[in-house]
């Protein structure tokens, strides 16, 4: 096997896993960059496993090629089985600018969907606190403007309720320093404030 193949998915393993050491308070790498190399290392290993079994087995005997292959459907497996973690911990990014980024990441399964704001650095996105106070309800649109003189974020959501086809919207301000969420009744003078 070629051993730069071996370096890149070093690498690639490198890349899933080292942030999480270093990186604190839900920061994380930029572009999902961790979980799109967790995916890569999969697909590459389990391919690299089968190409390495097929190469192997040629002129062994029967007893040799049953482990070798019963060995190599363990590690498909295996590599299958931590594509689709990654693939499920996979967040949906649901609004950016140049400054900041929205995801919608996975919360399990009482709660699969949260918001959550980052301010991009470079390459990490640096977690600032959750936006999209969401309920259980269905969001169908959500967006965001940022209004960094007035310290404000405007969050709005197009939500469908679980139960009906009804499709309401709500506005929701917060404070963009912190992630205070101003209360329904101060949305008129918020949004006179960041008229003017």
């Amino acid at each position: 096997m070629n051993h730069r193949v071996v370096i890149f998915i070093l690498i690639l393993i490198a890349i899933s896993f080292l942030p999480q050491l270093f990186l604190t308070h839900g920061d994380r790498l930029a572009w999902q960059l961790s979980n799109w190399a967790w995916i890569f290392a999969s697909l590459l290993i389990g391919a690299i496993g089968i190409i390495f079994t097929i190469h192997y087995t040629k002129g062994k005997h029967i007893l040799q090629i049953v482990i070798s292959w019963l060995g190599c459907i363990a590690l498909v497996i295996a590599c299958l089985i931590s594509l689709f973690i990654a693939m499920v911990m996979h967040d949906e990014k649901i609004w950016s600018n140049k400054e900041y980024v929205v995801y919608s990441e996975y919360n399990g399964f009482i709660d699969p969907e949260m918001f959550v704001l980052y301010k991009r650095d470079g390459l990490i996105d640096r977690c600032m606190f959750y936006v999209g106070d969401n309920g259980f309800g269905l969001v169908k649109e959500a967006n965001f403007s940022i209004y960094n003189n007035h310290n404000l974020i405007k969050e709005e959501i197009e939500e469908a309720e679980l139960e009906s086809d009804s499709v309401f919207h709500r506005t929701i301000f917060y404070r963009l320093t912190d992630g205070y969420h101003f209360e329904q009744d101060k949305n008129d003078s918020l949004l006179n404030v960041i008229m003017h």
